[in-house]
Formats: structure tokens, C-alpha cells, sequence
């Protein structure tokens, strides 16, 4: 852990009760409290710095700046709120509780930050048109870095607790602090040029520049808001713990289809399990709910767990598996398969199975024909198959 990191689990741990309980609902939702608090404090007092600034030095660009923190403090505003009401509990109207109340927030932020771009722009342009002299001072730019420092240091603390939990819309607010120091360098690179050239009218392309950025972080914010909320596809890295920890109980031989739905605060989270036919009903269902009880306890969600219980392979079957693969050489769109099954209709004829998973890239509209296609190879170079049927993984499971 680096030195930066202790010193930000220090302040952290002071505000944060059971800190290291990141999957309590309590405690995530005090880490975004926490993040917008800090900032809250920060910005009013760094508004009230370069507003003032730039009213006396009559900047349009400081002034923009200002306005910028004004929409970055109304952010962390909907920040604090969004996570007071992401850790209520749930209701019988949202059984589900109210975690993706934290993807609204940045929805929310990515709207007060277009309202501010246009303001912006619209004054800005107006320096261009008809520039007036900037009251230029020695200590002018030396005091808009010492904000700087302060924006990047509040910056990194609010990653550190992001990143924690994993928080889109603290990540979000971070980032959007290291870009207005960007923001503040442009702004002293304009008013240093403006005054020693003689040029007052760069004060305005710089405050049209950060308003097209204003734009920009707005559309930004607003499509990574909307993404998770119409259901976002779960990380590989999720994807494979969730793999992993099931496969961790005694006889689940394998997972496939896993599909999972992130509520902010929970997950709910359904899985097909692959376990040996051997074991008999009884055992096969207490195999189930063992894993269903170890993704809960992993995961602070519910799981639902279909068994599917796996046939000894007889030499036939395996003939007939190994001429299936051979087929599926053909087939480049094709990246798998799973419960693979023969059915006898007569001694001759044979009924094969298979669940297929594709390529993401290859579209629903395009399922119906694959099959269609991968079962009159199957028929033309297995012998004695009378037809198949095969079912394609849907793209939200795994």
C-alpha cells in the first residue's frame, strides 16, 4: 500500500464505521456520502476563490471555471442524495432495494453540465465578438494553481473510495475533478498569453474551449449513466469468480449459463450447474442449494441454480461427440457448446442436443439460420443422425 493510500485510509476510517465491509449496503453507500461531503466542501469554498477572481479581473474564462465547480458541487450534491436513498432498505414496491438510484446520479450530473456548457458558451462567444481588457495582477495565476493542487488532491481521495466499491458514479465524480484541473491550467495559459500579447480575446476562446469540454463530459456522463441502467453485461472478472466459486463445491462439475443482474447493491444472480448423474436426486438437489448458499454469501444477493445432471459417456456417444467437434471446425462464428446429449429414436437413428454459444458480434436475427445451417451439416457428416436440436445461449448469459 502506498503512502498516499494510508493517508487516505486514515481520514476514510475516521467517517467510515466497519470500513473494510465494502458489500454492506451501509458502508458503500457511506463511502459516497463521504466522496460527495468532501467535495461539497471543497467546491464551495474554491467557488467563492475563482468567482470572486474572476469578477475582479473580469475573466469570463475564471468565470466559467467557477461556474464549472458550481456544476461539479450540484454533482456532488445528487451524489450524497443518490446514496442516502441507494441504502434504503427494500420495500414491497422495490423489492429489489434502491441501489441503482446510484446510476442516476451521473444522469443527473451529465444535465446540469450541458445547462452550463451552453450558459458558458453563449459568454464566452461574446468576448470573442467584443473582447474587453482582463484586470491582470502577478498573483493572479499563482493563486488559481494553488486551487489546482487542491482539486488534485481531493481528486485522488475520491478514486481511492470509488474504487473501493467499485462505484461508477464516485469514479465519475473523481474524474471530473482531474479534468477541471486541466481546465484551470488552459485558464492561466490564457489570461499569461492574453495579458503579455496583448490579446483579450483569447479569454474567450478559452472559456468557448471549456464549454465545448462541458459538452462533451455531459454526453459522456449521460451515456455511461444510461448503459447500466437499460443492464449492463457483467465484467469477465465477475463472470469467472462467480464460475469459480461455484465450481468450488464438492461435485459441481461445471457452470454454464450464467446470468446475472447488478440492482447497485445486490445481485441477483441464476446459473445452470453440471453435476453428475451418479449421485441420484436427493444429492443433486442438496449439491444445488449448497452452491446456492455459497454465491449468496459471496455475492449479498439472491441465486437461483438449475442442475443438470451429467451422463456417463458411453464409446458411442464419444464417437459421435468427436464427429460433432469435427463439424463445428466449419462453423468459425461458434465458440462452444454444453449440455451435448444423444437421443436414440431407433437403433439406427440417433437425436442429437447441444446448447451452442456464439460470438458476440453474430445477431439474434442471424440464430434461426445458424441452426439451421450447423444441423444439415451435422446430418450430411454424422451418420445415422436423424436431426438435431440446438438451442443458442442468449447474449446476456455466460
Amino acid at each position: 500500500m502506498s503512502l498516499l493510500d494510508k493517508i487516505n485510509k486514515a481520514l476514510a476510517t475516521r467517517f467510515i464505521k466497519d470500513f473494510e465491509d465494502i458489500f454492506n449496503n451501509q458502508v458503500r453507500a457511506k463511502h459516497g456520502q463521504l466522496a460527495g461531503w468532501m467535495s461539497i466542501s471543497a467546491m464551495l469554498v474554491l467557488f467563492i476563490v475563482k468567482m470572486g477572481l474572476g469578477i475582479r479581473a473580469g475573466s469570463i474564462s475564471i468565470v466559467a471555471n467557477a461556474f464549472h465547480l458550481l456544476s461539479h458541487m450540484a454533482n456532488s450534491v445528487i451524489l450524497v442524495v443518490t446514496f442516502r436513498l441507494a441504502a434504503r432498505p427494500a420495500t414491497a414496491k422495490t423489492p429489489y432495494g434502491h441501489g441503482r438510484m446510484e446510476h442516476v446520479a451521473p444522469l443527473i450530473m451529465s444535465i446540469f453540465l450541458f445547462v452550463s456548457g451552453i450558459h458558458i458558451a453563449e459568454q464566452s462567444l461574446h468576448q470573442v465578438l467584443e473582447p474587453h481588457e482582463v484586470h491582470y495582477w502577478n498573483a493572479l495565476p499563482w493563486i488559481l494553481l494553488a486551487t489546482i493542487i487542491i482539486k488534485q488532491w481531493l481528486a485522488q481521495f475520491v478514486r481511492y473510495l470509488g474504487k473501493r466499491v467499485d462505484s461508477h458514479a464516485i469514479l465519475a465524480n473523481a474524474f471530473h475533478q482531474t479534468i477541471e484541473a486541466v481546465m484551470s491550467f488552459t485558464v492561466i495559459a490564457g489570461l499569461v498569453v492574453g495579458h503579455y500579447f496583448h490579446k483579450p480575446e483569447v479569454d474567450g476562446y478559452i472559456g468557448i474551449s471549456v464549454s465545448l469540454w462541458l459538452l462533451y463530459m455531459g454526453f459522456t456522463h449521460g451515456r455511461e449513466a444510461i448503459v447500466p441502467l437499460l443492464g449492463k453485461a457483467p465484467s469477465q472478472e465477475l463472470i469467472q469468480k462467480i464460475r469459480e466459486t461455484a465450481k468450488s463445491v464438492d461435485g459441481v462439475e461445471d457452470v454454464h449459463e450464467i446470468i446475472v443482474h447488478d440492482y447497485g447493491t445486490m445481485y441477483t444472480i441464476s446459473l445452470h450447474l453440471e453435476i453428475l448423474e451418479k449421485f441420484g436426486p436427493s444429492e443433486i438437489h442438496e449439491i444445488t442449494e449448497r452452491c446456492e448458499a455459497k454465491l449468496r454469501g459471496t455475492f449479498r444477493g439472491e441465486t437461483t441454480a438449475h442442475s443438470d445432471p451429467l451422463l456417463e459417456p458411453t464409446p458411442e456417444i464419444m464417437a459421435i461427440q468427436e464427429e460433432f467437434n469435427k463439424v463445428l471446425q466449419d462453423f468459425s462464428t461458434i465458440t462452444g457448446y454444453h449440455d451435448f446429449r444423444v437421443v436414440a429414436e431407433s437403433k439406427k437413428n440417433k437425436i442429437i442436443l447441444a446448447d451452442i454459444d456464439v460470438a458476440d458480434e453474430v445477431m439474434e436475427s442471424e440464430f434461426s439460420e445458424l441452426k439451421k445451417r450447423l444441423n444439415i451439416k451435422c446430418i450430411e457428416k454424422i451418420p445415422n443422425i436423424a436431426y438435431c436440436s440446438f438451442y443458442i445461449t442468449p447474449k446476456y448469459a455466460y
